[in-house]
């Protein structure tokens, strides 16, 4: 090919990929929020593994983003302070957002396709919290003014408006098998728990969602649970106390031991702490430990809650937060999480805590009289 042509041949080829991302498709968000003090504004959006974020100046409660998204992805616009919180979904077209600063439940997400199919499912959950919310508040206030049988009566009736959500978010996965939105709730619900249910969910999707990152992202978790379930041997680990010294899982072998995922941010994971104090001072000299993995991520803060809380098993950490190598072997995604580790090195329970806790080591040990 001659110099000419071959300059103009690159020239056209140049000129058509700068036009294919000319017309690549875009998502534009249009948003405007009342009473909005901010100047900044956050989107996160992608999976969980793989994720991006930006940014927006806000003038007067105005603000727009836009970019591309290889398929439909969950979204998050956010401030530092999270006093701003809109839930949505992200695809290639235009996004209108009104809201009011002053209120987590009044944002309105006007979109189509996946946009509009996740409102639609968000808002009946937002409807559903804001009744929840006034009924735990009545029942909290009839509670105060001695009406203690109609509080109980309110209490028990916003238990089961509570509960409704995780069913009808079930439901959802299962009669959707087509929705990116069954995607993502599924990729929430997934844990050591739910993983037999999660799997037969899992099946039911549509092969194009399975193939799509976040289905990707799902199978990769339930492979990684399914290591860490009950039945299989415990994964090993060396993670170093505070003072350096490393510690094994595996030199733990021929006792009990409770492998407890928490941080000292974690406020029900310090709420548990006596209950767990009370246990191993209960059963340590039967044949029970407790190794605590801690998500922290500084050390004075962990060091401050363990002397605190007057925990005296052996405690260990790489300070990485949820990038905590154990966390991540373990697939934890929220604290606080535990694996009951029998002598042989199996998992014989997870999610342990509370009454649950103390009467698996009742079984285990027999009643032990307090002292």
């Amino acid at each position: 090919m001659r110099p000419f042509f071959l300059k103009a041949a690159l020239c056209l080829l140049i000129t058509n990929n700068a036009l294919a991302q000319k017309k690549a498709p875009q998502f534009l968000i249009k948003a405007k929020i009342a009473n909005f003090t901010d100047s900044l504004l956050f989107l996160n959006y992608g999976t969980l593994s793989a994720s991006s974020i930006d940014s927006a100046v806000v003038k007067n409660g105005v603000f727009t983003f836009k970019g591309h998204v290889k398929e439909p992805a969950v979204a998050m616009i956010f401030t530092k302070n999270f006093k701003v919180k809109i839930d949505l979904y992200l695809e290639n077209s235009n996004i209108a957002v009104e809201g009011d600063a002053n209120s987590q439940f009044k944002y309105k997400v006007t979109g189509t396709g996946t946009t509009k199919e996740y409102e639609q499912l968000n808002q009946r959950f937002m409807d559903n919290r804001i009744r929840t919310v006034a009924l735990f508040q009545k029942a909290y206030d009839l509670k105060n003014a001695g009406d203690t049988v109609a509080a109980k009566q309110l209490q028990a009736r916003a238990d089961s408006q509570y509960q409704w959500e995780y069913k009808a978010r079930h439901e959802y996965i299962a009669g959707h098998p087509k929705s990116y939105i069954s995607a993502f709730e599924l990729l929430g619900y997934t844990t050591t728990i739910t993983l037999s249910n999660s799997i037969k969910l899992f099946n039911g999707l549509d092969a194009s969602i399975k193939e799509s990152n976040i289905g990707k992202e799902i199978a990769a978790r339930i492979e990684l649970l399914s290591k860490v379930e009950e039945g299989k041997p415990a994964q090993e680990f060396t993670q170093s106390t505070p003072d350096g010294k490393p510690v094994t899982l595996s030199s733990y072998k021929g006792r009990y031991v409770l492998v407890e995922f928490w941080a000292s941010w974690c406020g029900p994971c310090r709420a548990e702490n006596p209950n767990l104090l009370k246990q191993y001072q209960l059963y340590n000299n039967k044949g029970f430990d407790i190794l605590s993995v801690s998500l922290d991520n500084n050390k004075d803060n962990w060091l401050k809650a363990v002397e605190k809380d007057a925990l005296p098993w052996t405690q260990v950490s790489d300070l990485k937060g949820w990038s905590n190598e154990v966390a991540v072997l373990y697939g934890i995604r929220a604290v606080p999480a535990s694996f009951l580790i029998d002598p042989a090195g199996k998992i014989v329970a997870t999610g342990l805590r509370g009454e649950t806790l103390n009467k698996k080591l009742e079984t285990l040990f027999g009643q032990v009289p307090a002292n």
